[in-house]
């Protein structure tokens, strides 16, 4: 499973609120989170905070693969996948901006860039449901491969992605593409969620040790 070459790593970047870095494989993402601060839009009768996402990619991590028309698309389906885990009440009138940035990009670059920005937002204290862990799916002539490489999600019949809180069995993000049969669906989602599980207990590992480190 995708979780034995899962690195995290917390307060990787000093000037930000909240920081993490994640590498899966040869993916390596960093993402800083700034705020809350006061919301330039007008939110006089909002009692609830504001979420900004940004996903963008180094010069360096595009040169294998076409990413600019991807951004604003990546941006919203961040943005849809941690909504739901964030007590928004929590910060009223206010927003929070999550900048994430894919430093390589090698495959399953989002649900790195998703679970990555659930530690930032865990580590700038923002208050949350639970961790959200993604993880995405190719389906490859029949066989289901969990977070596939590049050259994987070329080659695939079909994808499927997930993002859940799984403490509470919530799922927060969905996507689905290509070709399935309904079996193939069903084992291909509870696959993923298992691997979510599996992910959220090396998140919630990373930020016990970030933690125990500041006491010491």
């Amino acid at each position: 499973m995708h979780c034995s070459h899962a690195v995290f790593r917390t307060r990787a970047v000093n000037t930000a609120a909240g920081s993490a870095y994640a590498e899966f494989g040869n993916t390596k993402v960093i993402v800083s989170l700034f705020g809350p601060r006061e919301s330039k839009k007008a939110m006089m009768y909002s009692n609830i905070g504001g979420l900004n996402c940004n996903v963008s990619y180094t010069t360096l991590a595009t040169l294998s693969r076409e990413q600019g028309s991807n951004h604003q698309e990546y941006s919203m389906m961040l943005y849809k996948a941690l909504e739901g885990a964030i007590i928004l009440e929590t910060f009223p009138k206010t927003t929070v901006d999550v900048f994430a940035l894919v430093l390589e990009s090698a495959g399953s670059d989002l649900p790195v860039v998703i679970s990555c920005a659930s530690l930032a937002l865990a580590d700038a204290g923002i208050m949350m449901y639970d961790l959200v862990s993604s993880v995405s799916m190719s389906c490859l002539d029949r066989n289901l491969v969990i977070d596939p490489n590049l050259e994987e999600e070329h080659c695939q019949d079909g994808s499927l992605m997930i993002s859940c809180m799984p403490s509470r069995c919530e799922v927060t993000q969905l996507t689905v593409t290509g070709d399935w049969s309904t079996p193939t669906l069903d084992e291909g989602m509870q696959l993923c969620l298992d691997a979510c599980a599996e992910l959220a207990k090396i998140m919630r590992s990373c930020l016990r040790d970030a933690a125990l480190g500041c006491q010491e």
